[in-house]
């Protein structure tokens, strides 16, 4: 019998084989879905670093794509203090005239309780090669710090961002928020990873953790849904599960919001007629139409709304405090 790493029950527990379909190696791997807490987890930890090439997405540039101006630049950080504080009649009117101020922003922040502010310490854990602490900083955030195992070397950008190629428990310092961008799933141990985020995070401070979530899309489709993504993902959580892990590590569940989209589908579709996810890299909207065609793609992109709402999409934000 397998023990659960998660709640440590062993009994009743299953065994599932997946394959790794990003990039279509087809390599198997054996997983438990636990009876007591429904986490998902790898049984053998394979060695990772060649399931992450360098044409892994969050190895992509760290750009933004944006317009590098001071006009830009202005509107952005004008865009941002309104958009986090509701006040501000220069933001306001640029959130109302320029529809890329708030199609850019990150949705996740625009969470009143989380107090942000333009100077508030910011920690992305598993963070790439820093496209998200690069678009934050471009809205005019100032204390921007990434961390990755997985990157190459530490990198500096001359906007203040900083990323450190190194483990989260090296890390040294205080932050108002620390986040976790579909990378907590890809920690051996995230309950050492939620240990190691309490210390960081200053008291009334917030974790915010972004996973997928096993629910409708794991039924349907079983071995196929998109979001195993063996050997990757490592550990996939129910919202009890993920709920009660965190508590346990001592932070309070504020709030959860699921987030999911069609991805859920048009992915776990591929996989289902055997398509590795990497064919539709290039132009992921355009595969998906000509390949399910567009009504298809309106369906699911209702369908992941509808079970968002009810608390049944295939991921979600949580937002957690220390309280």
């Amino acid at each position: 019998m397998y023990t659960c790493r998660i709640c440590y029950n062993s009994e009743h527990n299953i065994t599932h084989r997946f394959r790794e379909m990003m990039f279509g190696t087809r390599d198997e791997f054996d997983y438990i879905e636990c009876a007591n807490c429904g986490t998902i987890q790898l049984l053998e930890i394979p060695d990772l670093a060649k399931y992450y090439p360098e044409n892994y997405y969050s190895f992509e540039s760290g750009c933004t794509g944006f317009s590098d101006t001071w006009s830009s630049r202005f509107a952005a950080r004008q865009a941002a203090k309104y958009l986090l504080k509701g006040r501000g009649l220069v933001g306001k009117t640029v959130v109302e005239t320029k529809p890329w101020a708030v199609e850019n922003f990150p949705p996740f922040l625009i969470e009143p309780s989380l107090g942000l502010t333009l100077r508030s310490r910011i920690l992305d854990v598993g963070c790439g090669t820093g496209k998200l602490l690069n678009v934050l900083s471009f809205y005019g955030f100032e204390h921007l710090t990434g961390t990755d195992f997985f990157v190459s070397r530490d990198i500096e950008y001359g906007n203040g961002v900083k990323i450190f190629k190194r483990e989260l428990h090296d890390l040294k310092g205080e932050f108002d928020l620390v986040m976790f961008h579909h990378s907590l799933e890809h920690f051996v141990d995230p309950r050492k990873a939620l240990e190691d985020s309490w210390a960081l995070v200053k008291k009334g401070g917030w974790c915010l953790v972004r996973i997928p979530i096993v629910a409708y899309a794991w039924k349907k489709y079983g071995k196929d849904w998109v979001q195993v993504d063996a050997p990757r993902h490592i550990n996939l959580f129910t919202e009890k599960g993920f709920s009660r892990l965190a508590e346990e590590t001592g932070f309070e569940v504020e709030k959860v919001v699921y987030d999911s989209t069609a991805f859920q589908f048009s992915g776990s579709e591929q996989y289902l007629r055997d398509i590795p996810l990497e064919a539709s890299f290039e132009d992921p909207p355009k595969f998906i139409s000509e390949y399910f065609g567009k009504e298809k793609l309106i369906e699911w992109t209702h369908e992941a709304t509808d079970l968002n709402a009810r608390g049944e999409g295939d991921q979600a934000c949580f937002y957690l405090k220390k309280v």
